[in-house]
């Protein structure tokens, strides 16, 4: 199915591994030009070199997405080099510590919030004023079903991502009417560095048997048996992205396996 992203100019952020960099190269198979986004130029060259075979354009786009100002910058230089910007998918997201509430810092809370909630609203405002020029533009957010359901040693990291989830629907019903669509793609468990990240933390605390015995419990939750690949999310986000979702805007789509599945 031709999606019809060719030429399209898209922005990605927490695109250098993991769902960003998945997201980044479908939009890149679909021959959209994309802006790879990282906190660092370093972190974002691992996916430029991948979407080099693609041919298709491709930049760096490093900045920190809580500083409003780096944002604006950055995205301007996006603009001067594609012409403009069609799509912003913001995916750039932090887990400090997976830990509980009570033990966690609240520097730590504070800094996953304005990643993945502020991070979000600040890469929105930088782009939205031309979208609603063009009468034309999509807005992906990753959220999680850790939001949705809540999840127990994530408390911070779920709130920055409920927050999102009500950023989009209130959002979408302010520039539905002027073209732009704004969705969110709920991940589950997916096998991205910063679960293997969070996994190797509980191996140095618990040992391996027992990390290998809580992964086969987590697996057993979900009725496809299987933790989600970051394609699994790529796939939905391009789909959002493009003219055949024009009719869907302030959604929030699950893909989970069947972990939850919210009335």
């Amino acid at each position: 199915m031709d999606l019809e992203l060719k030429g399209q100019a898209v922005l990605v952020t927490g695109a250098g591994s993991g769902i960003g960099q998945a997201i980044a190269l479908a939009f890149a198979a679909e021959g959209a030009a994309v802006a790879v986004n990282d906190l660092t130029r370093e972190r974002c060259q691992e996916t430029l070199e991948l979407l080099q075979p693609t041919g298709v354009p491709a930049m760096a786009a490093p900045f920190d997405v809580t500083r409003l100002d780096d944002v604006r910058a950055s995205i301007g230089e996006v603009h001067d080099r594609f012409g403009r910007l069609d799509v912003l998918v913001n995916n750039a997201a932090i887990m400090v510590n997976n830990t509980s509430f009570v033990e966690s810092r609240p520097e730590d809370c504070e800094r996953e919030i304005a990643v993945g909630l502020f991070g979000a609203m600040h890469c929105t405002r930088s782009v939205l004023q031309g979208m609603i020029g063009r009468t034309h533009g999509r807005i992906v957010n990753i959220v999680s079903d850790a939001a949705r359901v809540g999840q127990e040693k994530e408390v911070a990291y779920s709130s920055a991502k409920g927050g999102l989830i009500s950023f989009t629907k209130s959002l979408a019903r302010e520039v539905g009417r002027h073209g732009v669509t704004v969705n969110a793609v709920s991940p589950a468990a997916t096998d991205t560095p910063l679960r293997r990240e969070m996994l190797g933390r509980l191996e140095a605390k618990l040992g391996a048997e027992a990390v290998a015995a809580r992964e086969e419990k987590v697996r057993r939750v979900y009725p496809v048996r299987r933790i989600g690949q970051p394609n699994d999310v790529a796939d939905l986000v391009t789909f959002l992205a493009s003219t055949r979702a024009r009719h869907i805007t302030g959604q929030i789509c699950s893909v989970n396996g069947g972990f939850a599945m919210p009335g």
